[in-house]
């Protein structure tokens, strides 16, 4: 992850409320998204993945969060989004491919509305 493929883009460093689904089989990331809208969620943006690693470092530990925003384009054609997991204790932070399913164990991370800009407020 650079900032020539995840450019910072002028935003204030909050994490956003970000709200948890996980699924008891393996999903696709459109199956994920469409349960999240049926929940008012909406996707999360690059920026919110970080955020939210270092807000709640432990949360990784326990199973992995899978980020699903606007993929980026990465090598060889695939679309990537960020997932944050731990590996022999260690917190990690990667890209994982949209297009491919996703275990049961991964969580997906998405954020609740801003009710200003649902009203076209914002």
């Amino acid at each position: 992850m650079t900032s020539d493929n995840f450019p910072v883009r002028p935003t204030r460093p909050t994490v956003r409320e970000i709200v948890l689904i996980a699924f008891d089989r393996e999903v696709s990331s459109e199956d994920a998204i469409a349960e999240a809208e049926r929940r008012g969620l909406a996707r999360p943006r690059y920026e919110d993945a970080l955020y939210f690693g270092a807000a709640y470092p432990d949360v990784q530990r326990e199973r992995p969060v899978v980020f699903l925003h606007q993929p980026w384009l990465g090598f060889f054609g695939r679309h990537d989004v960020i997932c944050l997991w731990t590996n022999a204790g260690r917190r990690e932070l990667g890209l994982v491919g949209f297009d491919d399913p996703r275990a049961r164990d991964d969580r997906f991370a998405f954020v609740r509305r801003d009710p200003l800009m649902a009203t076209g407020a914002g």
